[in-house]
């Protein structure tokens, strides 16, 4: 099937099957036959949720980072105007 034609599921419905995999503990394949969907599509939406998953805890340990290099400014400056 071509990307053209490929068929496009809605994400609550790859969320739900996402769910039963990682979650649930079910096999991939189990779960592919149960929803109608092909083994190989439900193994590219888990891997891509793994993916984004590692994506998002980047992106938020950086931002910690900042906010945590923020707080130390703040906190100078306050000490600062204290003294």
């Amino acid at each position: 099937m071509s990307m053209s034609t490929a068929r496009q599921y809605p994400m609550d419905f790859q969320h739900q099957v996402i769910n039963e995999v990682k979650v649930h503990n079910r096999l991939l394949s189990d779960v592919a036959k149960q929803y109608g969907v092909s083994a190989k599509t439900v193994y590219k939406w888990v891997k891509h949720s793994e993916t984004r998953k590692t994506e998002n805890r980047g992106a938020i340990v950086s931002e910690i980072a900042l906010l945590q290099q923020k707080i130390t400014q703040l906190s100078q400056q306050l000490q600062a105007m204290a003294s």
